[in-house]
């Protein structure tokens, strides 16, 4: 009986440490699980600021540069890639909930050929802080003009507000 009163003491006693232990390590955990989400919510984690200009998506026509500046404006040039000539009818860009369209259409291309700068209506997109970043969504609709075939490519741009 004796023996196994001693048995009971000593396993509590090992519980007793087990619990402490993860105890410890639960507030452990917990205080960088909270640290990491102010940080997060500070916008320490922001991808866009550790990712430079960036163009991604788009096939047959190609974007050659593209920038907002402080008033909202965008501006875009692109590039026929097709292999064919084309004439861009729309382009329409988006930011955030905004969506607005490239003044000047329609815009033909010639194989290889670059457009002008083209831009939004000034102030598309509101005041933007200079150094903010940015994500643009970029539809380009256009039309073979060979076989009057119309097409559209889409794609997203990434950047800093200069």
């Amino acid at each position: 009986m004796l023996m196994n009163m001693e048995t009971r003491m000593k396993g509590s006693r090992k519980g007793q440490a087990a619990l402490d232990f993860l105890m410890t390590y639960g507030w452990a955990i917990a205080l960088i699980v909270i640290i990491a989400a102010v940080l997060f919510a500070l916008g320490i984690f922001d991808i866009n600021n550790f990712v430079g200009n960036k163009a991604v998506g788009f096939s047959q026509v190609a974007v050659k540069g593209w920038g907002m500046d402080t008033a909202g404006t965008f501006t875009i040039k692109l590039s026929n890639q097709a292999g064919v000539p084309i004439s861009i009818s729309n382009v329409s860009i988006t930011v955030g909930n905004v969506t607005t369209a490239v003044t000047g259409m329609p815009v033909a291309l010639t194989t290889g050929q670059d457009s002008a700068i083209l831009t939004t209506a000034t102030g598309g997109f509101g005041a933007q802080a200079t150094g903010s970043s940015y994500t643009a969504k970029v539809t380009v609709s256009y039309v073979d003009t060979n076989a009057n075939f119309p097409y559209t490519t889409s794609g997203t741009l990434t950047g800093k507000v200069a």
